[in-house]
């Protein structure tokens, strides 16, 4: 079969490579000028103005590295090859490893380097032919290929939506959703560590995390000895948007246990200023009608709050599928059906996990009390926040919740192990009762002090 595919991002270039080596012809058009190269320092001076959070932080959840290694395993080698770090989780167990431990790994790199990895590997593949600098105008009827801004025409016998969660031609067809706003704005800035200076190690599970009741943050380990750290605000707390402020972010870092550490110059320097991500919402468009030959992937099909990581690792998971799928299924409304019957659960399960934790989060945030040390009060913060406190002192715990965070376990599985939930609850009992930061008024007063200094 001939595919067509709209959109040259991560979820493109991995269903090119995907149905390709299922043995079709892909096209994969991308708007922006992008090409592929052999150096990857150069991915981080293209400019992606199709994809806004290009340069912000993407996690390769232990699914995902999981699907790559099977889809495109030369990938992986050309990543870590590149710098990117594998963490392997299950070296925190105090016991003896278990069949299904080997996926307990977090694959660690930078969004540019994926994207530079992936279109090499598109580039390479002889049934694969990319076209950049080229928007879609339109579908042709029937969904037998694309109209290109310049009037061109690419003919096939499945188009694949891989355009993400922005901006799509004029109409062009997508089931209809309503977008539920995750609640949250995103203020991130990435660091490099200093000469001689290691990834901190402490006794949280991946890396340092924490929740100062009004507010969060979380980090991320990249390629090449970088990091990125994030602070997660509530979209309605209009005056913590000061941290938007290089300035008012650092003093925000320097007043938090351990991102002081993280941040100081003799651990690290910043290589980026604050980079804010807003107007974020969960959109799940798995229930509509499907249009026979046209087949949406990654974002285009469902997308969720970016605090759970699962775009990147379910674009690859979709273009997995739709690889495997192509190799049975011959024309382009049986694919179409068979593939959305394969994914449309499992993102629809994880829509929904996203829309229960996003309002217990901005629950908690607002001031409401909330009770996350017991399974029958608010379980969404207690299958989260709970649970990784609790992980590493359980081995049960840590698989279940890597399990449940990094996509290898569907959702039911956590939510129906009561002696799970026991274990969470008895941990969580005796852990100290710590805030990582200050009150929040104390952090504002911080912030726009050194706003106004600088």
């Amino acid at each position: 079969m001939r595919f067509a595919i709209a959109g040259g991002g991560v979820a493109g270039l991995a269903a090119g490579l995907a149905v390709a080596r299922a043995g079709h012809s892909a096209v994969v058009v991308e708007r922006d000028h992008v090409t592929s190269q052999d150096d990857p320092e150069g991915a981080f001076d293209v400019v992606r103005k199709g994809i806004p959070h290009f340069q912000q932080p993407h996690t390769f959840l232990p699914r995902g590295r999981r699907v790559l290694r099977d889809l495109a395993p030369d990938v992986i080698a050309t990543l870590l090859d590149a710098g990117a770090e594998e963490q392997d989780v299950a070296a925190k167990l105090s016991g003896p490893r278990q069949p299904g431990d080997e996926d307990l790994v977090y694959l660690w790199v930078r969004r540019p380097m994926i994207e530079w990895a992936l279109r090499r590997a598109a580039a390479a593949e002889p049934a694969v032919r990319l076209v950049a600098g080229r928007q879609i105008a339109g579908l042709m009827p029937g969904a037998s290929g694309l109209h290109l801004d310049d009037g061109q025409e690419i003919r096939a016998d499945v188009v694949v939506d891989a355009l993400g969660r922005y901006r799509c031609p004029p109409g062009w067809p997508r089931a209809s959703a309503q977008p539920s706003e995750c609640g949250a704005i995103y203020y991130c800035r990435y660091f490099e560590l200093a000469p001689g200076a290691k990834h901190l190690d402490g006794p949280w599970l991946l890396n340092p995390r924490g929740d100062l009741g009004y507010m969060g943050f979380n980090t991320f380990r990249g390629d090449n000895n970088t990091f990125a750290v994030i602070f997660l605000v509530p979209s309605a707390d209009h005056d913590l948007r000061v941290l938007r402020d290089d300035h008012a972010w650092m003093a925000a870092a320097r007043a938090i246990t351990p991102l002081d550490v993280m941040t100081s110059p003799d651990h690290a320097r910043p290589i980026t200023g604050v980079m804010p991500m807003g107007g974020l919402a969960n959109i799940d468009r798995t229930a509509g009608p499907g249009v026979p030959g046209l087949i949406p992937v990654g974002d285009a099909l469902c997308h969720t709050d970016p605090a759970f990581a699962y775009g990147l690792s379910f674009a690859l998971v979709h273009a997995q599928v739709l690889g495997r799928a192509s190799t049975t299924h011959t024309t382009p409304a049986d694919l179409t059906e068979a593939y959305l019957a394969d994914v449309g659960p499992e993102a629809r399960e994880r829509h929904t996990f996203a829309l229960e934790t996003d309002a217990a989060r901005t629950l908690a945030w607002s001031g409401t009390p909330v009770d996350i040390s017991r399974r029958d009060g608010c379980y969404p913060l207690f299958a989260f926040g709970a649970a990784l406190a609790a992980a590493p002192h359980d081995d049960h715990v840590l698989r279940r919740i890597i399990g449940r965070i990094g996509l290898l376990d569907r959702v039911s599985v956590f939510d129906t192990d009561s002696d799970l939930h026991d274990r969470i609850e008895r941990i969580w009992a005796g852990l100290p009762r710590t805030r990582p930061g200050p009150p929040r008024e104390e952090l504002l007063r911080a912030v726009t002090a050194e706003r106004v200094s600088s």
